[in-house]
């Protein structure tokens, strides 16, 4: 090799060596501004944090698992009608995925037991910082780093990603897992013809996490095997060998927790050991579908919530989830219709404002990105083989959580909203565009003038 190889060889390691090192201290900046926006958000309520029962179950855990115990619920509790949450005594423990506990252990064991605050301002404005920079960086694979931008700022402006990060609940963790998957995906969209292992493997991995954060992603495995497939040619080979490292990336994440129950609890759970009640209390002929967000409702037999109430535990999950299910047999249709209204109300409509619900600021903001959303959906149909993937996402998420039951909250929406954020970023990126081109044709017109 000849002095002249080296030197050159020398210039492009150097050179490739200070790209990286500015992509990286730019995305430092980036996570940097999105921290000074979600604390700063966060520091504009009067109070430090909002709690619920939920949010009290998680600590137990939590603390449990310092104190040595596992990660185990020892206490269970309500809100009454005076808003006060109360212990109560426990008449099951619940098991929820892992990953969440796990996280407040760690602030916890920094901050000291029970310390909301820092939960907030640290672990859920991180992971709300790190959700708008995984925003940016699909951005870039979607529309170009000079457009990212809109998708980053679109997802540090959504309030209803800031208010329920102010809720010691999931709701932050599991933002940003879906964030990361979506951004993983728009990856492997764009190496389809020849992907990475590593992405494979990532996208395995982020699919796993978030499981055991909430496990709504294990049926999603058929719709991902599916778009795979097409978006291989129907290289029915090549699909299989992608889709099954995936498959397996993601098993090796869950099966400690798999094993871990199997051990503690002699049976299989998958992620968490409660939810067919809920898929009853969705699935039953009394279940109410023309009202807002509405929980708690007379839609269940209270003599068959008496009888199986005496039944163990796991026998009481078992009937619940036979009883959902011959609902949805027999009645295909109305299932369907029933199903698509709770979705419309869940998904499909702003935030209601009246009646002092949603102490949200910013709230107003909510309809126009559902409207930028929905418009997006609409113009990425003609450029199916790009943004298909956030399509079906959006599509399957939004019908299996109107499917397994009728929840109250925003909340229960705000996974859809990274897709959302996408697809109406498509709409301003066309339109920028657009506008571009216009006022170029403008100037070159003058000019010929």
């Amino acid at each position: 090799m000849t002095r002249e190889n080296i030197t050159n060889q020398e210039f492009e390691s150097r050179a490739s060596n200070f790209v990286l090192r500015k992509k990286l201290w730019f995305t430092v900046l980036l996570f940097l501004i999105a921290l000074t926006v979600e604390v700063l958000y966060f520091r504009s309520y009067g109070t430090g944090y909002f709690i619920s029962p939920d949010g009290l179950h998680y600590s137990n855990i939590a603390e449990n698992f310092l104190h040595g115990n596992g990660l185990v619920n020892t206490a269970n509790f309500v809100q009454g009608d005076d808003g006060v949450i109360r212990e109560v005594a426990q008449t099951r423990e619940y098991v929820v995925g892992p990953v969440y506990p796990m996280l407040l252990a760690i602030i916890y064991g920094i901050f000291g037991m029970m310390n909301f605050k820092m939960v907030i301002l640290v672990l859920h404005s991180v992971l709300g910082a790190a959700s708008a920079v995984f925003a940016y960086k699909t951005g870039e694979l979607l529309f170009s780093k000079g457009y990212a931008w809109i998708p980053y700022c679109l997802t540090l402006g959504y309030p209803l990603f800031a208010f329920w990060g102010m809720y010691v609940l999931t709701e932050a963790t599991y933002v940003f897992t879906i964030t990361l998957f979506l951004y993983l995906l728009a990856r492997y969209a764009k190496e389809v013809d020849r992907p990475k292992l590593k992405t494979l493997l990532l996208l395995g991995a982020a699919m796993g996490v978030s499981n055991l954060v909430r496990p709504l992603l294990l049926l999603y495995f058929p719709v991902l095997g599916i778009w795979i497939w097409w978006a291989k040619g129907w290289n029915l080979k090549m699909a299989l060998r992608d889709f099954a490292v995936i498959v397996v990336m993601t098993v090796v994440v869950m099966s400690p927790w798999w094993i871990r129950n199997g051990i503690k609890y002699h049976q299989f759970i998958a992620v968490s050991n409660y939810g067919s009640y809920e898929f009853y209390l969705g699935n039953n002929p009394l279940t109410i579908t023309d009202q807002y967000f509405y929980f708690a409702q007379p839609s269940y037999d209270p003599q068959v919530k008496a009888r199986i109430e005496k039944l163990p535990i796991p026998e009481q999950e078992k009937e619940y989830k036979q009883l959902a299910v011959s609902y949805i047999v027999q009645h295909p249709i109305l299932f369907l219709q029933r199903t698509f209204a709770k979705e419309k109300d869940l998904f499909w409509q702003p935030v209601p404002t009246l009646g002092g619900a949603y102490k949200i600021k910013g709230v107003l903001l909510d309809k126009w990105y559902l409207l930028l959303g929905l418009v997006g959906a609409f113009l990425s149909l003609f450029t199916l083989k790009k943004y298909s993937f956030l399509l079906l996402f959006i599509v399957y998420y939004s019908f299996i959580v109107s499917m397994i039951t009728v929840v109250d909250g925003a909340r229960y929406r705000l996974p859809v909203m990274p897709g959302m954020i996408l697809l109406g970023s498509l709409v301003l990126v066309i339109a920028i565009k657009g506008i571009g081109k216009l006022t170029g044709a403008n100037r070159r017109t003058g000019r010929r003038l």
